[in-house]
């Protein structure tokens, strides 16, 4: 009797609403309240311990119709806990309120079983307006990016015709200018060529992510095809690229193949002179992700330009240093993202770096 009451003064302290039930009649699936403790006031908005006794469809004939009494009855005959999941239920003892539980029964004897349920009608409420947020934000990306996309577009024309009439100045006027007239124009059609290239770069950042369709993609074979297509450089620069055994991931092929690309020309490109780039693709496979490296023994990124470098048109060195326009980590990041994963570096100045993505599985 002392064991008896000590349990039930622990059920009563627990913040779990508990129900107990007992079968009444297998063929009606009856259920009478056994037992029910203090927490269930907080979670149900009404006070079970007032059933008790009582028989469950008289209590809450609504349950009968989500189906419940049936899994309670599967839980008894198995002797096994049932997940029963989540369920919305409202009844008139609480104004018709529905909300939203997550249940669980479990065995107890031959005819009783003890019921243990959430209320998560907050958490749903928050997931639901997380979904409106994501909805909207998503909304307003392919606004933005249709927007980049047409105006990158527009734009092409007109700084092409600005690039053709300096080239006609250049070559129908070449003798009427003097040098410093010549300068100008070739200022001019430089900058133009510059701003196209840069109007260009944006039209195909404002592109990733655009193409849905995803595919299994054997990342051996990507490496291969690059390794194909960047032989001259590779021969020119005597680069010694190193590629372990990669796995297959699930992603839009194209953007997947400009992933490794772009971070393997990095690497080349971002030697002292003289220097023999020493390039490694490797993985590492994590639960649920696989992480890739790509490691070089180049300049190095000092710490407080490792975040710069994925923003757009981010350069940290000149162009008689490095060529280049500063969008091609940006295109990175933004194809790490798509594919829902994180893109990062690890570099010290004139050790190297190694840029590691994660992709999911």
């Amino acid at each position: 009797m002392r064991n008896t009451l000590n349990a039930l003064n622990i059920l009563e302290k627990l913040p779990i609403p508990l129900v107990v039930f007992k079968l009444l009649d297998k063929e009606t699936r009856d259920f009478e309240f056994v037992y029910a403790n203090k927490a269930n006031q907080k979670a149900s908005r009404v006070d079970i311990q007032e059933f008790i006794g009582q028989r469950l469809i008289d209590a809450f004939p609504g349950i009968y119709e989500l189906g419940l009494p049936e899994l309670y009855l599967q839980c008894i005959e198995t002797q096994k806990a049932v997940d029963v999941g989540e369920i919305e239920f409202g009844d008139e003892k609480v104004n018709y309120v529905k909300r939203s539980y997550r249940i669980k029964a479990f065995p107890l004897t031959n005819e009783e079983l003890m019921i243990l349920y959430e209320d998560v009608s907050s958490l749903k409420e928050a997931e639901d307006e997380l979904r409106k947020k994501n909805a909207i934000l998503e909304e307003k990306n392919q606004s933005l990016e249709e927007f980049a996309y047409i105006t990158s577009h527009d734009l092409q024309e007109p700084l092409g015709t600005i690039a053709s009439f300096v080239e006609m100045l250049l070559l129908g006027y070449k003798d009427l200018l003097d040098d410093q007239g010549k300068q100008i124009l070739d200022y001019i059609g430089t900058s133009t060529l510059r701003v196209k290239g840069m109007v260009h770069n944006i039209l195909e950042y404002s592109r990733l992510g655009s193409e849905k369709e995803t595919v299994i993609i054997d990342c051996n074979i990507i490496l291969d095809e690059i390794r194909s297509d960047l032989k001259k450089l590779l021969d020119d620069k005597q680069v010694d690229l190193r590629v372990n055994t990669l796995p297959t991931v699930t992603g839009t092929r194209s953007e997947i193949r400009m992933l490794f690309q772009n971070l393997i020309t990095n690497a080349i490109k971002y030697q002292l002179k003289d220097s023999v780039p020493e390039v490694e693709v490797a993985v590492k496979e994590e639960n649920d992700h696989s992480v890739f490296s790509v490691k070089d023994n180049g300049i190095g990124i000092a710490e407080e330009n490792q975040q710069k470098i994925f923003r757009m048109f981010q350069r940290l060195h000149l162009d008689s240093e490095y060529e280049g326009v500063g969008i091609g980590l940006a295109n990175c990041m933004k194809i790490v993202n798509s594919h829902k994963g994180e893109l990062w570096v690890e570099s010290e100045l004139g050790k190297g770096s190694t840029f590691y993505f994660t992709i999911p599985k």
